[in-house]
């Protein structure tokens, strides 16, 4: 299943500032739920490394009409969990756990 993941950032140092919203695209076994882990693996800019980001689902909007092969079949709310570095033979697939 093909799902669009909408996830907004928070500026720390500055927390006044406009948050910046990410938008993404990935294939996961099913639909998640609200509550569920989505974890999604990204090779570093230098390829050295993988960074895996952990990310909580806080809303889904199935897609009720598929207009093309190729549109998402939901759209998901989630914040950033947490995210940690692997090295670049470690080999994580997208996965969901509750």
């Amino acid at each position: 299943m093909k799902i669009i993941v909408y996830c907004k950032y928070f500026n720390f140092k500055n927390p006044l500032d406009k948050p910046k919203i990410e938008t993404f695209v990935v294939n996961v076994p099913q639909i998640p739920k609200i509550g569920e882990t989505i974890v999604v693996e990204r090779i570093s800019p230098q390829k050295q490394f993988v960074i895996i980001f952990e990310y909580i689902v806080t809303a889904v909007q199935f897609n009720a009409s598929r207009e093309s092969v190729d549109s998402a079949d939901a759209q998901v709310s989630a914040f950033l969990n947490h995210c940690w570095e692997g090295t670049s033979n470690f080999k994580i697939t997208n996965f969901l756990e509750q």
